[in-house]
């Protein structure tokens, strides 16, 4: 199960070494390139030129978007199990090929400017990167970052008239689902290596290989449609700084051109065997699962609109991008499209991205719908106000997220389920005497908020705790108190006027780490930005705090306070 997001300020794994890209807004979108298919039983890939057949009954599996030099993906139709002999503790992993392009250091010069001239005689130039990977052995140092893995035989040899290198790597550190051995072989050309990659358990090694190795005897070059690969991202990134400058006309043009190109990017990237359909602005991608996207769709554009009709005063006016929401067949196919050829992203970084879901067991009441609102809710926030979505406190981050996992949707209405697991912890600790006061819980920086006394259960009493009184805030209750009504908006909204005023001082910092060119610069820059916030975190909490309840005197603190316990009581 995932883990709860307590913060709307996410940790992101980039990829160094990104060759820079400039692609000016008014380029023309460059032609679809043909797509991946299956031709008598043959796996072809016309714009990297090559096919194969994949083991038998393993299916294929969607490509990101934003990864173009990964090329191909199967996963097996059998999970295999481990069993760690000291802990007894067994765990599961499936099977999964990829096939990854190198392109070559001399492709890469000879086509990585690109001039054009728009219809008013304006020359533009956009340069074109490719795969960030230097080669195979780059790539691993990248993907299993940390080490725990090691080359257990390499050789040469030859498939046909290729030359390839055979790799056997094992990996055993950083294993999770238990000691691992991954197969490769790379087929040479003069202008691409294509590195055939599967991982395995170690248990499976002798059954499997020679399955595999079958398929990777099966490779074969065809011709070349199209250009060579790019990182996708080169004439149709439109950046964070486009989007947040400009009249609010200019923004909203910018956004709505970025979401257009997103949907058509992730449509045009899709295996014949997924569908695609749009629920209002939402564009759902899915695989066998119609039925639960459609559900899931409309349940997206009730909990959308809710926001904007309860969060309306934030970033008013701000056009939101509508999300991708792509509902994978399963768990496993889910985790394997995640994984692809980078070891992370965060989509709210991101010029774009998409949410990744599948129906879990519990259907609509169950832990995946609420990951979705969770998704959906941080993603409203930050294209509404990013500066504001990075500040707001631990405590007020997480209540909101637990209040907007609970949401189903109900007609055109919301229903908020109430996790008891939150009530009765918090109950628990009020009957014990153990309880934080509402002052407490809203003047804790993280660091007060996350090393609580009572360790790490002592951490999730005090979540609890937060999610209760958030909860309070937006019940109908303390909106007859005359102390809690309104409270939260009064609070965001003093937020972000010292967030503004912050920013205000710190501006030039601001605008000298506002210069990304490639979605990776844009995300570690925002990743910065959100970094700066925290280590204002205190001064600005207590500029919030004397914003908000400067007028407060102690008989105040008590009357909210007492509604507010008896309200959980």
């Amino acid at each position: 199960m995932r883990m709860a997001l307590a913060t709307l300020a996410y940790a992101i794994v980039s990829m160094p070494g990104l060759t820079a890209v400039h692609a000016a807004a008014s380029c023309p979108a460059p032609a679809a390139s043909p797509l991946p298919q299956e031709v008598g039983g043959f796996y072809e890939n016309k714009r990297f030129g090559f096919k194969f057949k994949a083991p038998r009954k393993w299916s294929n599996v969607a490509l990101k978007t934003d990864e173009a030099w990964l090329a191909g993906k199967y996963m097996s139709d059998k999970t295999y199990f481990h069993t760690d002999k000291d802990t007894l503790w067994t765990m599961e992993h499936t099977p999964e090929l990829m096939v990854i392009g190198f392109i070559d250091e001399n492709m890469k010069k000879r086509q990585e400017e690109l001039e054009e001239e728009d219809s008013d005689g304006v020359k533009k130039t956009t340069r074109i990167i490719y795969n960030p990977y230097k080669n195979y052995e780059d790539f691993l140092e990248r993907t299993y970052t940390g080490g725990g893995w090691f080359i257990d035989d390499k050789k040469t040899a030859k498939v046909g008239k290729l030359e390839v290198t055979k790799y056997q790597i094992k990996v055993e550190k950083l294993s999770r689902s238990g000691p691992k051995r991954i197969i490769t072989w790379i087929y040479h050309t003069d202008e691409i290596d294509y590195a055939m990659q599967t991982e395995i358990l170690e248990d499976e090694h002798k059954k499997l290989s020679r399955i595999i190795e079958r398929s990777y005897k099966s490779f074969k070059l065809i011709d070349r449609e199209g250009k060579l690969p790019t990182s996708g991202k080169t004439h149709d990134f439109i950046t964070i700084t486009e989007m947040t400058e400009g009249t609010p006309k200019e923004r909203r043009t910018k956004r709505m051109e970025s979401q257009e190109l997103l949907q058509r990017r992730a449509i045009e990237a899709l295996p014949g065997d997924w569908g695609h359909e749009r629920s209002g602005d939402v564009l759902l991608l899915h695989h066998d699962q119609e039925k639960w996207a459609k559900r899931l769709g409309a349940h997206t554009a009730v909990f959308m609109k809710w926001m904007e009709k309860t969060f309306g005063y934030i970033g008013k006016g701000e056009f939101v991008r509508a999300p991708i929401i792509r509902v994978c067949n399963d768990r496993e196919e889910e985790n394997s499209f995640g994984r692809g050829a980078r070891s992370g992203s965060s989509w709210w970084f991101s010029a774009g991205g998409e949410i990744l879901t599948h129906k879990d067991d519990e259907g609509f009441i169950g832990f995946e719908v609420g990951w979705v609102n969770r998704r959906l809710f941080g993603h409203w926030m930050q294209e509404r106000d990013r500066d504001l979505a990075f500040a707001i406190p631990q405590w007020l981050s997480t209540g909101l997220y637990d209040y907007v996992a609970g949401a189903r949707a109900k007609g055109n209405k919301l229903n908020f389920r109430v996790d008891d697991w939150d009530r009765d912890e918090a109950r628990l600790a009020i009957a014990q005497g153990k309880a934080a006061s509402p002052r407490e819980l809203i003047k804790a920086t993280r660091s007060e908020f996350r090393n609580s006394t009572g360790g790490f259960q002592g951490y999730w009493n005090r979540s609890a705790q937060a999610s209760m009184l958030v909860r309070y805030l937006m019940s109908k209750e303390a909106n007859r108190s005359k102390f809690s009504k309104g409270l939260l908006e009064t609070y965001m909204v003093n937020l972000k006027a010292a967030v503004d005023e912050a920013k205000k001082k710190d501006n030039e910092n601001f605008k000298a780490n506002n210069n990304a060119e490639t979605e990776e610069e844009e995300a570690e820059q925002a990743k910065a930005r959100a970094e700066r916030w925290r280590k204002k975190e205190k001064e600005l909490m207590d500029d919030v705090f004397f914003r908000t309840f400067r007028d407060w005197s102690d008989k105040d603190w008590d009357a909210f306070e007492k509604g507010y316990f008896d309200w959980i009581s």
